[in-house]
């Protein structure tokens, strides 16, 4: 299993954005605001923080500019998920998922008390 799984949530919804597409910072925010339902917000140092390490990492890469969008600013950067981030995001839903079943089985046993 990947070292980084379980992943931070700045992490987890940076890739979870990037799964639908290529976004530039803001939309990743708002992206990752809509998903968690306002739970998690990416103040400009955090997400741009995080945007360095999943690059470093080699979960996302940024697009250069012939394959930017037509029509943007030509300022913002583009970023997109590679393979190894795809698959990464995939190993954290499945421990995620192994965690919901665990706690739902739990949960179910447990007794009701006053």
């Amino acid at each position: 299993m990947n070292s980084q799984v379980p992943m931070k949530t700045n992490w987890l919804y940076i890739l979870l954005s990037l799964a639908a597409g290529p976004r530039h910072g803001s939309a990743i925010q708002d992206d990752a605001r809509t998903l968690s339902e306002g739970a998690v917000r990416l103040w400009p140092a955090t997400l741009y923080g995080s945007l360095e390490e999943l690059l470093r990492l080699g979960w996302i890469e940024e697009l250069q500019e012939h394959e930017r969008p037509v029509g943007n600013s030509g300022r913002e950067r583009f970023y997109r998920l590679t393979t190894g981030g795809r698959q990464t995001l995939e190993a954290e839903c499945v421990r995620l998922e192994a965690v919901a079943r665990k706690a739902r089985a739990r949960l179910s046993g447990l007794e009701v008390r006053a």
